[in-house]
């Protein structure tokens, strides 16, 4: 399996635990797994370009030169990831944050997308 099929793999791991926790009603931890199902998505698209980020301001950053500035994802996809990465960083982190139902679904809900668009990226090549 190749690091793509992994990363990909993962980010389908990642989105299902978020589904299940939403069910649980754990909110701040789906947001998290939800975040996370893009932050593996997102590798595995760089990936197919050779591009390893270390960091997660990284892999923003080398998602939003390669694929936003050239147009090849829209501002708006890219903006449900950057955002996510805020309530991520609020669900684990804010100790006086606590994720609603709402939230959560948000969030889920653009990861299930985001997730859609990466691999059609990726098919495109």
């Amino acid at each position: 399996m190749d690091d793509v099929s992994i990363m990909l793999e993962r980010a389908d791991e990642k989105l299902k635990a978020a589904r299940m926790l939403l069910e649980a009603d754990m909110y701040s931890d789906a947001v998290s797994r939800a975040y996370y199902a893009m932050l593996y998505a997102a590798r595995a698209l760089l990936s197919t370009k050779g591009i390893h980020p270390k960091t997660h301001k990284g892999v923003m950053a080398e998602l939003a030169s390669q694929y936003v500035k050239t147009g090849k994802m829209d501002r708006e996809t890219f903006q449900s990831f950057a955002s996510s990465q805020e309530d991520r960083e609020d669900a684990d982190y804010g100790l006086l944050a606590d994720m609603t139902q709402e939230e959560a679904v948000r969030v889920t809900g653009c990861a299930e997308a985001f997730l859609e668009k990466i691999r059609a990226l990726i098919e495109k090549g």
